[in-house]
């Protein structure tokens, strides 16, 4: 027997207007994220199948994916260069299956930045790092799926794309064969993303790229030692002071890499990302995501 959005409503005692604002990713009631998750997986439960078509006539659906990149204050050459790649890849994929995009850069994102992504009727938004004390803030007035790229945050209601840095560091000793690395990394705004590629790391073996920091002085202290450069312009400013062979660069880029051709690298790719966001985001407008797997995507990297 076909599920029906009344069946639906009955399992979780709602309104049948409630499930179908949830269903069909409408922002005319302000429904809850938690009540929109539990609408969501008890649908994929019990086999639930949207009928596309049908959503789309009745939505009058904007077709437009909001793109947020968060910098934070005085963002350094190098993490733009990072951010500005990747919302260009989400963008480029989005574009290959028919969406628009609004692109917005902020520095300090909240809650007016929010308000002013969603005047354009977004049918979902990706936000590209941020300090998870402003997640409340961030959710509080947007009621379309939202897909976190480069941070971790403790609510399992959002999907996360990270960089699976553990297995990053771990390769990295294992290609120095060193376990006294230092590390260097641009000034992330989320905590628990730089914990993770800090963890086990001396402080003075920290080098955090801002604005401020001077990469010559860190050079100086730590020549004799080898080190891991997370991302690639990083990694050419780094091969100025270092000796190249002492070093591993992960790089955003599957190919054209600008680093020498002796430095060792892993590779994360900044498109392989995007195709991994981009499908999430229509596994959850489709309902065929599969909830058991989690909402943490850790990407692996792959070596040169």
């Amino acid at each position: 027997m076909k599920v029906t959005m009344r069946d639906i409503a009955r399992e979780l005692n709602l309104s049948v207007a409630t499930v179908s604002y949830v269903l069909n990713h409408s922002k005319k009631e302000k429904i809850s994220h938690e009540t929109r998750l539990k609408v969501l997986e008890t649908a994929k439960r019990m086999g639930y199948i949207p009928n596309l078509s049908a959503r789309s006539l009745a939505n009058k659906r904007s077709n437009l994916i909001g793109i947020m990149i968060n910098l934070g204050q005085n963002a350094t050459q190098s993490k733009k260069q990072r951010y500005y790649d990747l919302a260009a890849e989400i963008q480029q994929r989005l574009t290959q299956i028919g969406y628009d995009t609004v692109l917005s850069v902020t520095h300090c994102i909240s809650e007016r930045e929010i308000e002013v992504a969603s005047r354009h009727s977004l049918e979902a938004l990706f936000i590209i790092d941020v300090e998870e004390r402003y997640l409340k803030e961030i959710t509080h007035k947007c009621y379309v799926p939202i897909i976190f790229l480069e941070c971790f945050i403790a609510d399992n209601i959002f999907y996360q794309i990270v960089p699976d840095y553990s297995l990053v560091m771990e390769q990295a000793k294992s290609y120095l064969e060193s376990d006294n690395l230092f590390v260097m990394v641009d000034d992330l705004l989320n905590n628990r993303t730089l914990d993770m590629i800090t963890n086990n790391i001396d402080e003075n073996n920290i080098y955090i790229n801002k604005s401020h920091a001077s990469m010559k002085e860190f050079s100086q202290m730590h020549q004799n030692q080898k080190g891991i450069i997370i991302g690639e312009a990083l990694g050419l400013e780094a091969e100025r002071y270092f000796d190249n062979k002492q070093l591993v660069v992960l790089t955003e880029y599957d190919e054209n890499s600008q680093l020498l051709p002796t430095t060792k690298t892993l590779t994360i790719s900044n498109k392989h990302k995007a195709e991994i966001a981009v499908d999430i985001m229509q596994q959850i407008m489709n309902l065929t995501y599969n909830e058991q797997n989690g909402t943490r995507i850790l990407v692996q990297p792959k070596s040169s």
